[in-house]
């Protein structure tokens, strides 16, 4: 199933929310502020902190993903099939999505300094130890269902 680029630009520019479930069907969900849509029917998800959700992958690879934009009035649900991959040129781009992230922290707490420094302040602390991450691995998502959760106002 095709993303719209709507659909790509919501999930590029907001934390998603993956579900994932064990093989006896426990389930359970993360905030993933690592996601992008690299072409028209797959998702890459950077692994930096699973580990739950990473037993859940190998177990059983079917997902959910959630994500809304509420400024704009856009959430979305999109189910599909996980892969794993530790190296390769998928890993070398989880390495790009983190550093183009760095970027995006480093904007918006330049943003907070005048209207929010306490924010600023402990964003600043958080984005020093996310720099030092790397991730463990990065999760292919071929989507095959997308659904809009939101009524249009």
């Amino acid at each position: 199933m095709e993303m719209s680029d709507d659909v790509k630009r919501v999930i590029n520019n907001n934390v998603v929310h993956l579900a994932t479930s064990s093989r006896d069907g426990k389930p359970n969900v993360v905030p993933v502020g690592l996601c992008r849509a690299i072409s028209n029917h797959e998702l890459l998800i950077v692994d930096v902190y699973f580990k739950k959700t990473r037993k859940n992958l190998e177990e059983n690879s079917q997902v959910a993903i959630a994500v809304e934009a509420l400024e704009e009035l856009r959430a979305y649900q999109l189910k599909g099939k996980a892969k794993i991959f530790t190296q390769g040129e998928l890993y070398e781009r989880a390495m790009e999505i983190m550093k183009e992230q760095d970027k995006v922290r480093e904007r918006k707490i330049s943003a907070w300094r005048e209207k929010r420094p306490d924010l600023a302040e402990r964003f600043e602390k958080l984005a020093e130890r996310h720099h030092k991450l790397r991730p463990k691995a990065v999760v292919l998502v071929d989507v095959r269902e997308i659904y809009s959760t939101m009524h249009n106002a």
